[in-house]
């Protein structure tokens, strides 16, 4: 039977990063926490002696990944390559535990004791050590069906019915009812959802034509360091439900024809900067499947080690994830990210990937189009407009990870995956647009786009005039 192509992007990803040492290969059974009591982020000085060349980047970079960088004229770089595999064997034989490697950063997120510590320090090839966080306590996962679920009828409609049930208000509102009836809902579009669990994603009955058509790819952990993304939370089976649900008569999301590969990056027991660095290695695994969309319903702001907390300072694009959000886009991606649900609280502002040159920001509206008072403002720390645009994040119908139930959920973790698939759908219209051109339409195309503010940026898009103006038939608004 023949493979779709993302599987074997899947396949072909693992084996051959296989090659470069134990951080890709299949990992081990976890240690106790006693053993692990702490992540730290390890930096190298070089990237002598690899392996691995940019005349060869097929070995590490799926076809797919290669033909969106050369859509935007974007070559592969000595910042693409693998970390070297011997400096990974050197802290593994100082007694380190290997997380992930991160090629763009040059570095490798590891488990150790403070006297592992002292002795990787003093390897020639490691050029910084930093603690990111502790070992969780050991849980079982379990999942409570929220409050405010229902049972929906099944409706016998055809799969190809737009009758978006009750995802209906809030397709409508950005316009793509009209753009889905053009006949783009997608297809050809790979979105990869960055989250801290997919609890039922893998049964639940509103992603049957996912499963059916072979879209729908668990992938990676990222937190337990395996391939089991199917559990610890709910939350990112809420947010892909909003995408790419399509049961139609129930509920329908805003790009039910793209594929969609799930990473688990959020560890929800606890709150540490490792997180960035589990998001970093999630959004670097994308990019070398070729994934064209990131969604990111994440934010970091404050953590549980309040040495961590970010303040509104930093808030400039300059931590290392807002920098990967921008190499990222800088490759032909889009990662799209919540722009947080500080707003009504003292802290106000976005958070850090939201903060980013190259995250596109989403705020949250209500059922009228006002900002949800929980959403996050602008702007930047440097005075860059935040969010870029907004989207419903009001009661928004979403999939409950219980007995498959939906629920009425709030928060820009829920605007964010609705502009999300409706840029898939936009962008389907378009493969041979690039990221770039096609953000411009999108913010173009908002209700506000002649008065952007910090509230709901450019507004909410109007994704049939976004169409539009990629086609050349609509001027910008005056």
């Amino acid at each position: 039977m023949k493979l779709p192509e993302i599987t074997r992007l899947s396949l072909f990803v693992f084996f051959s990063l296989a090659a470069i040492g134990s951080s890709f290969a299949q990992p081990a059974a976890p240690a106790t926490v006693a053993e692990l009591p702490g992540f730290y982020w390890v930096t190298f000085k070089d990237k002598a002696g690899t392996p691995f060349s940019i005349k060869k980047p097929e070995a590490f970079l799926s076809q797919k990944a290669l033909d969106r960088r050369k859509k935007t004229d974007t070559p592969v770089t000595a910042q693409d390559l693998p970390v070297n595999p011997k400096y990974v064997a050197q802290l593994q034989d100082n007694g380190a535990g290997i997380q992930y490697t991160s090629r763009w950063f040059n570095a490798a997120t590891v488990t150790a004791t403070a006297e592992v510590i002292k002795q990787l320090e003093k390897l020639p090839c490691v050029a910084s050590v930093t603690f990111v966080g502790k070992a969780p306590v050991a849980s079982v996962w379990k999942n409570k069906a929220p409050e405010g679920t229902f049972d929906a009828e099944r409706k016998a409609v055809s799969i190809d019915s737009l009758h978006y049930g009750y995802a209906d208000q809030q397709i409508k509102q950005m316009n793509g009812h009209n753009l889905h009836a053009l006949g783009h809902r997608g297809n050809g579009i790979t979105v990869a959802v960055l989250d801290g669990g997919f609890t039922s994603a893998d049964k639940h009955y509103v992603f049957d034509s996912l499963r059916t058509k072979n879209l729908l790819f668990p992938a990676r952990d990222f937190v337990d360091n395996d391939w089991q993304v199917c559990e610890s939370s709910s939350h990112g089976m809420q947010v892909l439900s909003v995408m790419g649900a399509n049961q139609p008569g129930v509920l329908v999301g805003a790009a039910p024809n793209a594929a969609y590969v799930l990473v688990k990056t959020e560890d929800v027991r606890s709150e540490y900067r490792v997180e960035e660095c589990n998001w970093i290695a999630g959004l670097e695994y994308a990019d070398s499947l070729g994934a064209d969309i990131v969604n990111s319903s994440l934010g970091y702001t404050t953590f549980t080690d309040k040495t961590m907390d970010y303040q509104y300072s930093s808030l400039n694009g300059t931590s290392d994830a807002s920098k990967a959000a921008e190499l990222a886009t800088a490759r032909g991606m889009i990662v799209v990210n919540s722009a947080g649900n500080e707003g009504d609280s003292d802290w106000k502002y976005v958070g850090v990937p939201a903060d980013s040159k190259g995250a596109f920001s989403i705020g949250a509206v209500d059922s009228k189009g006002k900002k949800a008072g929980f959403s996050s403002f602008g702007p930047t720390a440097d005075g860059r407009i935040k969010p870029d645009v907004s989207a419903a994040g009001s009661r928004v119908m979403s999939a409950s990870s219980s007995s498959n139930q939906l629920r009425p959920a709030s928060g820009t973790s829920l605007s964010a995956p609705l502009v999300s698939g409706m840029i898939a759908a936009l962008w389907s219209a378009f493969p041979e647009k690039t990221n770039i051109e096609i953000m411009d339409a999108v913010r173009k195309s908002g209700s506000q786009a002649h008065a952007p503010d910090n509230e709901l940026g450019y507004g909410i898009p109007d994704f049939v005039r976004a169409f539009e103006l990629l086609k050349g038939k609509l001027q910008e608004r005056p």
